[in-house]
Order: structure tokens, then sequence, then C-alpha cells
């Protein structure tokens, strides 16, 4: 899956801009400052406006601004612009009501653990005769994953996704028999919303792999033929038969490449470009507001047909302006400051509402609580987790360090939830994962061709987004939330043998027989989940069952974590209050129920753990590892909120294993002088700030209301000139507080700029409060 990029380090000059109503208003600033300022404001910077109401009056403005609007929404009420990062302020004014945020980027999903399947065995397509006699001898069932899911027994009955159109918003999905013939006949069509000449179609082989490998975890449909006597042919073979059909030719064996819903279509909506690299957080929502406009059109009758006769072709797919899209899959995301209601989460309840049922990969975050993105935060998203069965484990690392590895790397024999895939819950206070799927080295097709196997929670959501595609396929007349819930009520959570909690997998692993089943009797309930909401973080965490623990100042808390299976994390939410200047982690009394010659061959049996800071629905570790003796964790000036420490049972022990944890955190003598003041949505507050000469360091320290503890969270900057003019960004990050250390500080006077760059105005009203302290090296105030 993809993520958001939350550094904002590489972009932050663009985000230097003045405003008419500070409150340290800048005429005490010299004409070279004003100059200064002005040399880092950045041309034609990028932004989202969310509008809030009609945006008319901030179009005509972003216009006379000499700005351009690049995207004008459909169906919420937002606009994407063009402008000089110095007017930001001034369209406020029109609208203070208006989020105004940086177009983000987000990265393209990199695949966990991926291997190449070239010269592991050759391949090549089954056909011909040989198709022939193959389809009559083959039994109805095959393929392990297809199997687990009850994907081979919908198909069996007949139920295959026929009818059922699948958007892809990812890289483009290829549509050439010849070269990816595990899609021949699937992709209807496609657009392209990535800008420049000589930028390939949606549907182009020249695409990067991620969105024909997510388009073969669909509806991919095809077999292919490898010498029996290859290392991956033979892994398969031992480790899940049910996958290959060994020496069904003399010699050579059959290998089936099948989505779970093989015989739905897919509609290609590309957002990242050929050439890699990431995708501006304004086009994926204008591919999720495309779908949405594409389904609207449908269901008002516009008809079904290409806008360019002829098409068809990889290099010339047909584009529609009416498509009857009833599932969308979205193989990417990343972090967000307010769960459940920014653009991409409200978009997830469009979709519903139009038909259409949105599947999201959770992200590959974890395994640390509280990392799943958008829009797989948002309630209306279908989110899917990763799990990590056996055997598709076992056949990489036979392929990765040799034949018959696999089963000493990982000698449990129980499924459990992939270590990548990010857990619940979300912010607001929902279990946010839904449901899982096997997301570990998958088989797919690549845009070239090829073959890979490949890893993520980019894969599993794939699978769900078939298996919601076979389900249309037997219920076209149910709505769209009913074939989601359909799939979240009938999960199993006992297919994994972690002891896996909600906010790991969700409601449990797919079975797609049984959500069937439940729409047949019409007992789904239509319900979306709903979190609590409250502005505190700890009292939504808390509603769900799960306990936050205090990093008490004058008592060690000790927590004792029993028998902890491989794969099994043990949560614990360590709250980090704004006087919190240190927090201390012991993992001691580390015991496996195993003898030492009777655990894992290469690595012995351990606890594997990861440190989160305080950032939500994204990764920002602190620290990870793998104990067998005992580890001290230190953490100095943590960020205010909840701390998330996950304590895993190493996925490859081959027994339980136990720990004991110990919590005791430190507080810091408070300044006495501080600063304090509320900004505004796009307001720079400036102040100044004498510091003497013999300061060997000066340390600035931002704090404000609305922290990671909060729900929703502000984004305030700040930004500090030395005397000489020099610019520091250091504290213009997604931290909170915002912290600037400084050695040796030039003497003289400092200019101090806070800036609200995402204020949210809720819970405190308009405005964000803060307060800044600075001290010297002593600790001292000053003044």
């Amino acid at each position: 899956m993809a993520s958001k990029n939350n550094t904002k380090k590489d972009t932050i000059m663009d985000k230097f801009y003045k405003h008419p109503r500070t409150k340290f208003v800048l005429t005490g600033v010299s004409l070279l400052m004003a100059t200064a300022l002005n040399a880092v404001q950045a041309k034609d910077a990028n932004f989202i406006v969310n509008c809030k109401a009609d945006c008319g009056t901030l179009i005509e403005k972003v216009t006379s601004l000499g700005g351009k609007v690049t995207n004008k929404y459909k169906n919420i009420n937002a606009i994407s612009i063009t402008m000089d990062s110095d007017n930001r302020a001034q369209l406020q004014t029109v609208n203070p009501a208006a989020i105004i945020i940086k177009d983000k980027i987000f990265s393209l999903p990199a695949p966990k653990d991926e291997i190449s399947l070239k010269g592991k065995a050759d391949f090549t397509v089954l056909k011909g005769d040989k198709l022939d006699k193959f389809i009559k001898q083959a039994p109805k069932g095959f393929d392990f994953n297809n199997i687990l899911t009850g994907a081979a027994t919908m198909n069996a009955a007949g139920f295959s996704g026929q009818g059922a159109v699948v958007a892809v918003i990812d890289t483009g999905t290829a549509n050439n028999a010849d070269v990816v013939p595990s899609l021949a006949g699937s992709v209807i069509g496609g657009e392209n919303f990535v800008p420049g000449e000589g930028e390939p179609s949606a549907t182009s082989t020249a695409n990067g792999p991620h969105g024909t490998n997510t388009g073969s975890m669909i509806a991919a449909h095809t077999f292919f033929l490898l010498d029996s006597s290859s290392s991956f042919a033979q892994s398969v073979a031992n480790n899940q038969p049910a996958s290959i059909y060994t020496d069904f030719f003399p010699g050579v064996s059959v290998l089936p490449l099948f989505g779970s819903a093989p015989e739905a279509k897919l509609y290609a909506l590309k957002v990242f470009a050929a050439a890699g690299g990431g995708s501006p957080e304004s086009r994926i929502i204008a591919a999720m507001d495309r779908a949405i406009t594409l389904r609207t059109n449908y269901n008002d009758g516009m008809p079904v047909e290409p806008v360019n006769p002829g098409c068809g072709a990889e290099d010339d797919p047909c584009i529609y302006d009416s498509l009857n899209i009833k599932v969308v899959n979205m193989s990417l995301g990343g972090g967000t400051l307010y769960a459940a209601k920014d653009l991409e989460d409200q978009l997830t309840n469009k979709m519903l509402d139009a038909g259409i049922t949105l599947v999201a990969s959770a992200g590959n975050e974890g395994f640390a609580a509280i990392t799943g993105g958008s829009p797989g935060t948002g309630e209306g998203a279908l989110t899917v987790g990763a799990a990590s069965t056996v055997g598709n484990e076992r056949i990489l690392r036979d392929l990765q360090f040799g034949l018959g590895i696999g089963a000493f790397y990982r000698p449990g024999n129980h499924h459990q939830m992939a270590t990548f895939s990010s857990r619940g819950p979300s912010a607001d206070g929902r279990i946010s994962t839904d449901v899982v799927a096997n997301g570990f080295a998958c088989l797919v097709q690549n845009a070239n061709g090829s073959l890979n196997l490949a890893s993520g929670t980019s894969f599993s959501a794939p699978m769900v987004a078939g298996a919601a595609a076979t389900l249309v396929s037997a219920f076209p007349e149910a709505s769209a939330v009913e074939i989601r819930n359909a799939l979240v009520q009938s999960a199993n959570p006992d297919i994994l043998g972690d002891n896996s909690g909600a906010i790991d997998q969700g409601a449990g692993f797919i079975d797609i027989p049984a959500a069937y089943g439940l729409l047949a009797s019409g007992s789904v309930n239509t319900s979306l989940p709903k979190g609590k909401g409250n502005k505190i973080l700890a009292n939504n965490i808390k509603s769900l069952g799960l306990k936050v623990l205090s990093a008490d100042f004058r008592h060690v808390k000790t927590k004792h974590v029993a028998n902890l299976k491989a794969g099994q994390v043990a949560h614990f939410f360590i709250e980090s209050k704004p006087e919190t200047d240190r927090i201390t982690i012991n993992i001691d009394n580390v015991k496996a129920s195993l003898p030492a010659d009777e655990q894992n061959l290469f690595f012995g049996d351990d606890v594997y753990f990861v440190l989160q800071d305080a950032i939500t629905h994204t990764d920002a570790i602190i620290s990870s590892g793998f104990v067998v003796n005992g580890t001290e964790i230190v953490v100095d000036n943590p960020q205010t909120g909840i701390l998330r420490l996950a304590v895993m049972g190493d996925w490859t022990n081959a027994g339980d294993i136990s720990a004991d944890i110990s919590i005791l955190g430190h507080k810091s003598k408070q300044p006495h002088n501080v600063r304090k003041g509320r900004v505004d949505q796009s307001e720079t507050q400036t102040d100044t700030i004498y510091i003497p000469d013999g300061t060997t360091q000066v340390t600035f320290e931002l704090k404000w209301r609305n922290n990671w503890g909060a729900y929703p969270t502000d984004d305030i900057d700040l930004i500090l000139l030395d005397p000489n003019f020099d610019a520091y960004f250091d504290g213009a990050t997604f931290s909170s507080p915002e912290r600037v250390v400084i050695n040796n500080p030039t003497p003289g006077e400092w200019t101090m700029f806070v800036q609200g760059f995402t204020v949210q105005n809720v819970n405190e009203g308009p405005g964000s409060k803060w307060q800044m302290s600075i001290t010297d090296q002593d600790g001292n105030s000053i003044k």
C-alpha cells in the first residue's frame, strides 16, 4: 500500500507567508527581514481546499490572485489549486471556515518481501489442446488461498464476479493478452490522471507493476506450465499442494493464477506515473471523485458506451462517462489528522451512497496500534489487513535460502497476522481494520508479463475486492453497504492461530460463502461502525475496552505478558503528558516455553517489539528490535499523546514466549515564562526574543492543545530566523510539540513565526491555543 509523505521539511519553504491579522504584526520587522521572508515564498504551490460549503467565491478569489483551479470536485465541496503560497492568507479571508492544506504526496506502495520468479522456474502459458485437456480433468477447487477464503467454492457454484465492474485506483492495469495473459479480456478500459506528454495510458504495459499486480489478485484467470523439478514447483508442492498440479503432464506441472473474481471486469484509474514516484493527494481524490461520478451517471440512466469509438488497444483504452462500478480497490493510503472526517474519508461514504463498495488496504506501517492510513480510516471503507499463511511464507523462504529451509525459518504451523500490517484502532475510536486476507508472498503478474511473489496489504485488499465482486455476481441487487457488511459480519476470527485481537485482524479472515449465507438470509446489519469521537484520544481508545497506561512519575508500572504465540501482539497504550520529558521502558524476564534445542533453528525464540511515537495513522517508530535477554528503551522528550508499545512473540518462534514490561515516566521542570496565543487556520504570528551573548544552547518548544493526544489533531509549525536572517525549519514537522535545539546560537534578536498550518477549528473553538517556552543550556527561561 501506498503512504502519504509526512515529512514537510522538503517542501517547508513554500509555507512562509504573511497574514493581515497576525497578533504580533510584522511592522517591527526590518525591510531586510521582510525581503528575506519574501525570498523563501514558494511560487505556484499546490493546495487542496476543503470549502466546507460552496466553492464559488473561493474559485473567484483564486483566479483574482493569479492562481489556477486544477480540480473542482463534483461529489464533495473541495477544490485543488495552484497559487503563490504568500496568497494563502488572503484566500482564507474569503471563507474563514475553509481548510487549506498542502497537496501532500502519496508514495507509490513498495511491496514487502518481494521476489521475482525469473530464474526460479520457466513459465509458459497453458493454452490450446493442453488447456482443453486440463480443464476437462482438473477439479473445481484449486489454489490454497482461494480455498481458504471460500472463493473457490463460490467460483465452482458459478459466482465468479460476472457482471461486476471493479475500478482499480493505482498505477494502471495492463491490457495486453499476449503480455499479461492472466487478465486477457478483463480490462475494459481506463483513464489516466497523470499529466505530461508521453505518459503511457492507464492500460499500457509500460506502466509500473503495482496496478497490474492488484488487478491479477482480483480477476486473473490463467494457468502456467513449469518444470516439475524446479525449486519453485517443488516448494509449492511441498507447502501448498492445493495450489499446483504436479506432473499433470510428464515432468510438467500446472500452476493456476486465479483471482477471487476471475470473471469480473476491471476499469483502471491511473494516478501514479509510469516513471515511478508519488502522486499528489489531489489526484487521488480526483480518481475517487471520478469513480463516483461514473456510477452516479449510470444510476441516472446515462448509456454505457465508450466516448472514443474504436478503442480497446492497450494504448487507446476505452473511456466511459457512465459505468456500473460496483467495487473500487485502493491499495494505497496514508496519514490523516482527522480520521473519518478528512476529504478521502468523507468520499468513502459518498461511494457507498452511490452504490460502490470501496475496499482499501490498511497499510504496511504495523505492527503497533493506530497506524492504519486514509482512506482506510473512512467509515465507509472496507479496510483490509494482511495475514501471513504458513505455506506462503515457507515458499518464499525456500526460494530465498534453499529448498526446505522455509519449514525451519517458520516452524510454527498456524497462520498469523503479517508483521507489517497496520493495526487499529482509529483515532476516533473504531476498530478500523475490518477483515483480513492473505497478503504474504502472493503470486502476481506484472505489467511486463513477469511473475512475482509480493507481500503487503496492497495484495490482501484486492483479494477482498474480488470477494465483493463474487457477492455482486450472486446478489446483483444488494446494496454496497450490504456487500461490505456481509464480508465483515461473516469473517472468521479463528483462521489465524496467533490469538490476534480485533485491532489486529478486525472481525477475522474473510469467508465468502458465509457472507453469501448472510445475504441470502437477509440478515445483514447495514449500520456502519461509529467511533466515540471524543476530543481526547485516550477516551476513544478506552471506549473499545482497551487500557491506557499513564507513565507514572513516581512508581514503575509492571505488566506481565504470558505465553505469546508466534505472531501474537500485546498492545500497550502509554500516555505521554505535556510535562513528560522521559519515558523508560524495560523488557525483562524473557522466557521461552521450549528448551533451546527445540526453538527456531536459526534464530532461537525471542520477543519482537516496536515502540511507536505519539503520531497517529502512520509509522513513527522510536525503537524496535528482537529481545532475548532483556532490553531498556529510553525515550527523551516523547511527543505528547499516546505512545504505542507492541510486544510480539516473534513470528518465527517455534513455541510460546513470556516477558515482563515495566514503564516509568519522568517529569521536567516547567518554565515559568511562557508565551501564549491562539493561531487561526492559515495565520502566521510573529514575535522576537533576544538571545544574550554567552548562551551556549537555546531550546524553543511550541506546544498546543490539539496535539497528538487530541481528536482531531492540529498542525502548528515553528519557524525561526536568527539575527543574520538564516532560517531554521526544524520546527516545521508533524511533531507535537515542535522542539528546536540550537547549539551556540548567534547572539541578538531572533524572530519566531508560529504558523497555523492545519487548524481544524474544533474542540477549542476557532483557532488553536498554543504556548511557547524558550530556555537556555541550564533550563532557565530566556525572557
